[in-house]
């Protein structure tokens, strides 16, 4: 019963393809003639191990885990033995380049220690001459503070004597207004004349005066000429404006009443005048409409006389009856009376045709009327025997006319087609 077993479990160990997640290839039976082991490989392996106990422990996972715990950490000694390598290299290194600054350090020590040693009287030289030349620096700006502020105080007076003329030269201007006109048109005294300020302010009180720009608006303004030597003058002139303004006021006060009856004047005038200008207004109006009314009978009547034109005087002036009737009575004045060399027109002609068949009408009155009527008939004949001859000489005058045309006809190529 062992044996069945033990062959079941040995299949099972060949034919298995993964331990502990390693894929394993299929193992095939050997032969026992054939089979090797290490010691005929390498004589000398387990020489390594002599005098170590033999572990009890026969699983092969965890001889496994033993071979990549052995692996790592020989992988962890070699890498941590590289780190030392480097970084005793980096250390040496650091140690040349520190030599080598120490060393750079100590031969410039020296030269500065020597740049001193030679260099150190002109420094103290040049150290108190800088010291004086600081106090002297501190005394001058000292005096450039007293001069502008001297420079300030001067210009604030300045500009407190430039306000005073202004003032005084606005007082000789009310004065002058005040004087007499005579006295001012003697003098030539010119009224409300815009000076210019004499000192001009600036933002920088430092900055520089324009001495000569003082100096031309100062020549530029009006000599000190007053009519009036004291203060009672002044008040005398006052006392005659205020009797002068009284009596204009008393003048006032009379003219008011005038004042108000020139305007309820002028307001009856103004609704006079727009009454007026409605009533011109409304005239206007009704003349328009006037107008209107004619122009639009205007239209009216030239529609209609160009109707009557183009209808019935077109047909009694330019018919072709009325024409023919012109002809006649043209032709008959000529032919009984004399040619129209003088351009009559048709009622003078057929007035004079009136008077010469009355003139005729007399004159036949005393003739025979056998011979009247002999003479008619005689007239009609002839009549009928022109007509007669006229109608066959336009019967052979068209014979003739179709005649030329066959002629030329005749001498003219043919028409037809010459079929070769």
């Amino acid at each position: 019963m062992d044996n069945p077993k033990k062959k079941k479990k040995s299949i099972k160990r060949y034919t298995r393809k993964t331990i502990a997640g390693i894929k394993l290839p299929p193992l095939e039976p050997i032969p026992d003639s054939d089979i090797k082991t290490i010691v005929d490989i390498d004589p000398a392996f387990y020489t390594l191990i002599d005098g170590r106990p033999i572990r009890t422990n026969k699983s092969i996972h965890q001889y496994k885990h033993n071979i990549k715990n052995v692996a790592l950490n020989r992988t962890l000694h070699g890498f941590l033995v590289d780190e030392i390598l480097r970084i005793d290299k980096e250390i040496e290194t650091e140690r040349n380049c520190y030599d080598a600054a120490y060393k750079h350090f100590e031969e410039y020590q020296n030269s500065f220690d020597k740049f001193l040693a030679d260099d150190n009287n002109k420094t103290i030289a040049i150290m108190q001459r800088s010291d004086a030349l600081a106090k002297e620096l501190a005394n001058q700006t000292e005096e450039y503070k007293k001069a502008n502020y001297e420079l300030a105080s001067l210009k604030s007076k300045l500009q407190y004597t430039d306000e005073t003329l202004m003032i005084l030269v606005s007082f000789q201007n009310f004065l002058n207004k005040a004087s007499p006109l005579l006295w001012q048109e003697s003098n030539s005294i010119q009224l409300d004349i815009k000076h210019p300020d004499i000192f001009t302010t600036d933002s920088d009180i430092y900055k520089k005066i324009d001495i000569d720009l003082i100096s031309r608006r100062l020549k530029e303004l009006p000599s000190p000429k007053l009519y009036f030597k004291t203060p009672d003058q002044l008040l005398t002139i006052f006392s005659l404006l205020e009797k002068q303004n009284l009596n204009y006021l008393l003048v006032a006060t009379e003219l008011s009443s005038e004042k108000n009856r020139f305007l309820r004047t002028v307001e009856t005038m103004k609704q006079k005048l727009r009454q007026e200008l409605d009533f011109i207004q409304e005239k206007n109006k009704e003349i328009q409409d006037t107008i209107r009314w004619n122009e639009d009978r205007e239209m009216e009547t030239k529609e209609v006389f160009f109707k009557i034109l183009k209808d019935k005087i077109k047909d009694l002036v330019s018919s072709a009856t009325v024409l023919q009737i012109f002809n006649y009575v043209d032709f008959a004045y000529q032919q009984l009376i004399a040619p129209n060399d003088v351009k009559l027109t048709s009622l003078d002609m057929v007035q004079a045709l009136e008077r010469e068949y009355d003139n005729l009408s007399l004159s036949i009155s005393a003739y025979d009327l056998d011979m009247i009527k002999q003479i008619e008939k005689e007239t009609y004949e002839h009549g009928n025997r022109e007509v007669k001859q006229a109608k066959e000489a336009s019967k052979l005058l068209k014979d003739v006319d179709k005649l030329s045309k066959r002629l030329n006809q005749s001498y003219e190529p043919t028409r037809r087609k010459i079929y070769e």
